[in-house]
């Protein structure tokens, strides 16, 4: 009966070209975090809870309160008190004391060209000071969910108590770019302000080279956008685009130009490739999550109808720890092999530790070895072909491990014959590995075979 198992696993050789694409994007910034604005959920993050500073991107918070509060033909000033309180080396569209401007017009300087002396007076025209602005910003972030977050000034100036965390700040760009006049002001690339105390015309041209259709970091699904930058924050950005499967809010801090754009980009094509916003049967909307190699599609799909697996945002091409792999093969297999694969999970002292380690490609195939050979089975029989080609540096104790798990179709290599011993086990390779182990003791069931 041994042998009639080996037939099986015979004819189950498995090779792939695509085991090993990048998972996730690679990001300078110090900070990150990816949302879909509908349902709020997080599709990436980088220390998306850890504090960073701002800079100009508070300009997004105090943008959607003038909008709000103001009439769009409201005329401000610029005043002698903006000019002895704002830094002189603040950015600034050029404006003189006494020169007058539409709110309109103001929430265009303040969020293509970061004008701090407008924000400073519309801030003051909002709410009477700016310490008085400055409890409505807070007040404004904690109602959008942004409670981590504190500010002391309508512009970003750089102090210590004015601070916000990437998540925060996606939260507030999210109630922020709800808003159409403040939406269409944050993707306008070129615009004409006008003093209208003396009539000057001022050209206008947003700070991001996202909206620029010349510049190498353009992305035509962009929708709305706000820079940042001071030397403690170093360069920030903030974004919402569209795609026609999914929106998106995207944040990164704290990393130097140019990266700022060339990190968005990535954040924003993860999403729109990885993941979709779709709506169920019963009407609800939910993320389908896609972000998994071609030959992988058939195997999630089945560990997700069966409950081996939740859905979630997880990417399948990430390494997974070996109790999350030992997890999924116990759900996977049939319940009379369930007991022996819980044995192997040790909740207890240093196996905590390194359960919760990424799970090497060489001890996935011992693991899994030694499982078949704890239900009984022979593995003898399975003739061991030396056709994987980069095992030179692999220890004996993981050689026949490897090629049995090969040569039986339960693991997979590339084209080149090449296994990967020491890279990482993926959660969509542990998935195809459950899976074959499922069909293969199934299968052999239907023997009434029961092994010793």
């Amino acid at each position: 009966m041994y042998r009639k198992f080996i037939y099986f696993l015979l004819g189950l050789s498995f090779i792939c070209n695509s085991l090993w694409a990048t998972p996730l994007p690679e990001l300078s910034s110090d900070g990150a975090v990816l949302i879909e604005p509908t349902t709020k959920t997080v599709l990436f993050a980088k220390n998306a809870n850890e504090t960073f500073y701002p800079a100009s991107t508070t300009k997004i918070l105090t943008s959607l309160l003038l909008v709000e509060d103001l009439d769009k033909n409201l005329l401000i000033t610029k005043t002698a008190d903006s000019l002895a309180n704002v830094p002189s080396d603040s950015s600034q569209i050029g404006l003189n004391v006494g020169s007058s401007y539409s709110a309109y017009d103001g929430v265009h300087a303040i969020m293509m060209a970061s004008d701090n002396f407008v924000a400073y007076d519309m801030a003051v025209k909002d709410a009477g000071s700016i310490s008085a602005f400055a409890q409505k910003m807070n007040e404004k972030a904690c109602a959008l969910g942004a409670t981590a977050s504190h500010f002391i000034n309508p512009h970003g100036y750089h102090d210590e108590d004015h601070y916000t965390t990437p998540y925060d700040l996606g939260l507030i760009a999210r109630g922020a770019f709800a808003n159409q006049t403040l939406t269409k002001i944050a993707s306008t690339l070129n615009y004409t302000f006008t003093d209208q105390s003396n009539g000057n015309r001022i050209p206008l041209t947003h700070t991001s080279a996202l909206l620029n259709p010349n510049s190498n970091y353009y992305n035509s699904a962009v929708t709305s956008c706000k820079t940042g930058y001071h030397t403690p924050a170093k360069r920030t950005l903030v974004t919402k685009a569209h795609y026609d499967n999914i929106d998106l809010i995207a944040v990164t801090m704290r990393t130097d130009a140019p990266n700022q754009f060339i990190d968005m980009n990535k954040l924003l094509d993860y999403g729109a490739k990885n993941f979709s916003l779709i709506q169920t049967d019963t009407g609800e909307l939910q993320i389908k999550n896609t972000s998994y190699s071609e030959w992988a599609e058939p195997y999630v799909n089945a560990a997700l109808e069966r409950g081996w697996i939740n859905n979630s945002v997880q990417n399948y091409m990430a390494p997974i720890s070996q109790r999350e792999f030992l997890l999924i093969l116990q759900k996977a297999l049939p319940e009379k092999y369930q007991e022996t694969v819980a044995g192997q999970i040790l909740y207890s002292g240093r196996s905590i530790y390194n359960e919760s380690q990424h799970l090497s490609r060489k001890n996935a195939a011992k693991l899994n070895y030694d499982f078949l050979q704890s239900l009984g089975f022979s593995t003898d029989y399975l003739p061991v072909i030396p056709n994987v080609t980069d095992l030179t540096e692999v220890k004996a104790a993981y050689d026949d491990a490897i090629h049995f798990m090969v040569q039986s179709g339960l693991m997979m290599v590339d084209d080149a014959q090449n296994f990967y011993p020491n890279s990482p086990l993926t959660l969509q390779q542990g998935i195809y590995t459950a899976y074959r182990f499922s069909e293969l003791l199934n299968r052999y069931d239907s023997y009434s075979y029961t092994p010793k």
